[in-house]
């Protein structure tokens, strides 16, 4: 997916599906498809078998046996790829095993130049975020290509395709935001999309006419991201607003009936943070439609 200029040459030309063959895993394996037939793309399945979780003894209480996951795995990946040759999907797959699934899976992206990796999430609460980490955080949080991530709450592709006919990018407003907004644009472009521009100050005015100036000229922000020639095919609407993020950006998305949330995300240095509790998590965990981030330092 190259830069060009101001705008993006939208690309997808290698997907990667990263899927344990979850409930959640089989809805972002019904986008990897329409996407892989919408843009021609070769798209490979990939699954990471997690040595963390597994141990070679039959008897041992904690774990899965190593052989059983192989096996079940074999299966599954079969499953699934005849499924997309079915489709007519031109798809490959692809086992390793590793402890850290994550920076596995984001190798392996970066090795064969993929342009995008679609993967599910179930945004993991609790003890069992803290023994397992978020393979979801990991990836969005390191990966060099956008990541489209369906959430619990994602509505599964209909039975006769989709397109994104409604997008919401919603931006901090930092250095990267010209660079996010147009892998933003690139999709719109590619369905005429109708696309929403939104900034939510989380720091209002110290009074009314104060928030009312910054709202104004984080408005003016917005609309400097929009090069001159996405308007000969779309009318971008610049929405600010003041409270906390993630709710305003779920509320707009669920208003417009937005087909797609575009994020702009920064790198981590762990592989294990903690996603759930930041605006990403949050825009994940509720959002009604698939989320795609876009990393960048």
């Amino acid at each position: 997916m190259p830069v060009i200029s101001d705008q993006i040459g939208l690309t997808l030309d290698r997907i990667v599906l990263a899927t344990d063959f979850s409930p959640v895993a089989e809805k972002a394996a019904g986008y990897a498809q329409a996407l892989a037939k919408r843009f021609s793309s070769s798209l490979t399945l990939t699954h990471v078998v997690d040595l963390s979780v597994a141990t070679l003894s039959e008897e041992a209480v904690v774990g899965l046996p190593i052989d059983e996951m192989r096996y079940e795995t074999a299966e599954n990946q079969d499953r699934l790829l005849c499924d997309m040759t079915l489709a007519g999907v031109r798809a490959t797959a692809h086992t390793v095993e590793s402890h850290n699934p994550a920076a596995t899976l984001v190798g392996f992206a970066k090795e064969i130049r993929a342009d995008m990796i679609v993967t599910g999430t179930n945004a993991r609460h609790g003890l069992s975020k803290a023994i397992h980490g978020s393979f979801a955080e990991g990836v969005i949080r390191h990966a060099s290509c956008p990541v489209l991530t369906i959430g619990p709450k994602a509505k599964a592709v209909p039975k006769g395709g989709f397109c994104f006919r409604t997008i919401v990018f919603a931006t901090n407003l930092r250095s990267n935001a010209a660079y996010e907004a147009a892998f933003a644009l690139s999709f719109a472009q590619d369905s005429v999309a109708k696309v929403y521009l939104c900034h939510v100050l989380d720091h209002p005015g110290k009074d009314f006419a104060d928030t009312i100036n910054l709202e104004f000229r984080f408005e003016a922000a917005l609309e400097k991201l929009v090069p001159q020639a996405t308007y000969d095919w779309c009318s971008p609407e610049c929405v600010v607003e003041s409270g906390a993020v993630a709710p305003h950006i779920l509320e707009l998305a669920n208003k417009v009936q937005a087909d797609l949330i575009v994020l702009g995300a920064r790198p981590s240095a762990s592989w294990f943070a903690h996603l759930i509790e930041g605006t990403i998590g949050q825009v994940l965990t509720n959002a009604e439609c698939p989320v795609m981030t876009v990393c960048t330092a």
